[in-house]
């Protein structure tokens, strides 16, 4: 029997100010406990971020024990090489976890598998990603900034394409401002105000602004 565990989007790490980002995992205690982990186990943490549930799994394995450590995030790989490259019980890939039946390493199957999803705090807090509105940034906001295409570009596609919706009760609003910036050539190619913002109501909330940053 495989074990999976999924942390709460949202949830997924506390902030701190340390120049290394480390990584606190907010549900250490219960992802631990789901995994019921074998000394011997194999075992896939299948979004290290900065390695919070690696690091904790390594100290219940044996010298027996694997750990597979999976990220797209370039950033993510770096450190988990850095930090867990030297150990003999682990192994990185640097790729998409829904393509983890491609790694010869899982072959042999495994005893428990973890995935913390969402996006993380280093990821915020670099402006050069794209995710935070707080930085003046390109409109990146890709996982893996190395393939695909960035939000600007696919902003551009969907405002040619028509109206866009969004999951949240002002979807209508929404729409009809990407529509219209579409129309003028200015859809958002940046994450800082005022080109990400739709003209919210004074009294609309954090989340939903947050939700429709984009826009």
């Amino acid at each position: 029997e495989v074990k999976a565990v999924a942390e709460i989007p949202g949830s997924d790490e506390i902030r701190t100010m340390s120049p290394a980002l480390e990584h606190i995992p907010v549900m250490l205690t219960e992802a631990l406990n789901g995994l019921r982990i074998l000394q011997n186990g194999i075992y896939l943490d299948g979004t290290f971020g900065r390695g919070g549930h690696a690091r904790e799994i390594l100290k219940q394995l044996g010298t027996q024990g694997r750990l597979l450590l999976m990220d797209q995030d370039p950033s993510a790989i770096a450190v988990a090489q850095q930090n867990y490259g030297h150990d003999s019980r682990v192994r990185i890939r640097h790729g998409n976890f829904a393509e983890l039946t491609n790694w010869v390493e899982t072959e042999e199957g495994l005893d428990g598998v973890l995935f913390d999803l969402g996006v993380s705090s280093p990821q915020l807090d670099d402006g050069k990603r794209g995710f935070s509105f707080r930085a003046d940034a390109p409109l990146d906001m890709r996982m893996n900034p190395e393939i695909g295409m960035t939000a600007a570009q696919w902003l551009r596609r969907v405002a040619r394409a028509g109206p866009c919706c969004a999951a949240t009760r002002s979807a209508h609003c929404l729409a009809t401002t990407c529509s219209a910036r579409g129309d003028r050539g200015s859809t958002p190619t940046r994450s800082s105000p005022p080109a990400c913002w739709v003209p919210w109501p004074p009294h609309t909330a954090s989340h939903t602004r947050k939700r429709s940053l984009v826009l």
